[in-house]
């Protein structure tokens, strides 16, 4: 089930306790977060990462399902569509 976080306590709580660490994407400069083993990122520090998410107005979803962390940093409207793909299957974004 997915879940959707605007505090950014939560979210960090929510990170550490899977192994994610606060990164900006190379391509876009948007925030994120990396999975472990997940790559291809640049690392960034937590006030950094917050003031941006605050500033954008971010959102971060999640999907709570055990043995299958999945989530997202984005807009709001970004979100849904991240929600929609992975309701629709395997070509879904993850």
């Amino acid at each position: 089930m997915f879940r959707t976080i605007q505090d950014v306590v939560e979210l960090r709580r929510w990170a550490e306790s899977h192994g994610a660490r606060p990164c900006r994407d190379q391509h876009t400069g948007r925030p994120m977060l990396a999975l472990p083993g997940q790559g291809g990122t640049c690392d960034v520090g937590w006030d950094e990462f917050e003031a941006t998410f605050l500033a954008s107005h971010d959102v971060f979803v999640y999907d709570d399902a055990p043995g299958r962390p999945r989530c997202f940093v984005g807009p709001p409207a970004e979100a849904y569509a991240f929600i929609r793909g992975a309701a629709d299957g395997p070509h879904a974004v993850a």
